[in-house]
């Protein structure tokens, strides 16, 4: 008999990363390839994810029965089935079914149970899963939203720093950015910030919360604001349930995988409304959604880019 198994794909802004697994859930294999973010260069990700599964393809002698595909970006592409079409149209019109990536790392961390998946790294959203039905909050992007992200972090200590100095008071936040930016003086950092991609700025947030470990009072005060938001938007999906609610709660992403007073404030805010609630910390591969999702929407069409 020959092996059978399904493929499941974490499309990111920075790589892909193609899991195969058998019936059982074990992997079988894995490739890994360019960026899938297709928001931001519709062909380029989607050639590179079906670059990724092709070779992930190659490596394995059976019959791949489904591809999952979690895209970065799909949510402002929008037309999933679509996507979906094209990239089965490359990948020998296999079975594929396009999700975007929030919702692929939903079905991951929560293993197929209802509950909720709070993502914390550039970005940041909160899904809800309860008898089949999707709770979305926020994920609004960096300009409307993001709260409690690495960028959201980032970019509010920035104001709180720019401010102080417009007043000439101290602020354990200005020589952090004036060394990070490599100036004398933080008005000289405001240019630099906007020169700054996405992650870039995110990733100053380790910064903030580093001083905030050592006792800074600004720092603090950004990482209680921005766990003060990301807590009131899981209540705000919580809210959302239908009796009996849900209570697992998954976090994951660099912010609330790696930030303890971040975490430990959060959940104590949701405590205070829903005692009940169970966080834990999800760190498992994304792409292991395939082996939880029970939808039936997967598409292949032969020639689909020839009509």
């Amino acid at each position: 008999m020959a092996l059978t198994y399904q493929i499941g794909v974490d499309a990111g802004g920075t790589h892909s990363t193609a899991i195969a697994y058998d019936e059982n859930g074990k992997e079988l294999g894995r490739a890994e390839g360019g960026p899938g973010q297709i928001n931001a260069d519709y062909e380029g990700g989607i050639k590179n994810i079906s670059d990724t599964i092709n070779e992930l393809l190659n490596k394995i002698d059976g019959d791949c029965m489904r591809v999952l595909v979690g895209i970065a970006g799909l949510s402002v592409v929008g037309n999933a089935p679509e996507v979906a079409a094209t990239i089965s149209s490359r990948i020998n019109n296999l079975p594929t079914r396009a999700i975007t990536d929030s919702l692929l790392a939903l079905y991951a961390g929560l293993e197929g149970d209802d509950g909720a998946l709070v993502i914390a790294g550039t970005g940041s959203v909160y899904n809800g899963l309860q008898n089949g039905h999707l709770i979305a909050v926020g994920g609004y992007g960096n300009i409307l939203g993001d709260e409690g992200s690495g960028y959201a972090i980032a970019r509010s200590a920035m104001q709180s720093a720019l401010l102080s100095w417009d007043k000439r008071e101290d602020n354990a936040l200005i020589p952090m950015f004036t060394k990070l930016f490599g100036v004398e003086h933080m008005d000289e950092c405001n240019a630099k910030f906007y020169r700054m991609s996405n992650p870039e700025v995110a990733g100053m947030a380790v910064h903030v919360a580093k001083l905030a470990d050592e006792g800074s009072d600004d720092a603090i005060k950004i990482i209680q604001q921005q766990a003060h938001l990301l807590a009131r938007d899981i209540i705000i999906g919580l809210n959302r349930y239908e009796d009996p609610k849900p209570m697992k709660i998954a976090l994951t992403g660099s912010v609330l995988a790696n930030n303890e007073m971040m975490r430990g404030l959060i959940e104590d805010e949701v405590k205070d409304k829903y005692p009940d609630a169970i966080f834990s910390i999800s760190n498992g591969e994304n792409a292991r959604a395939v082996l939880f999702d029970k939808s039936k929407d997967y598409r292949y069409f032969t020639n689909h880019e020839d009509r």
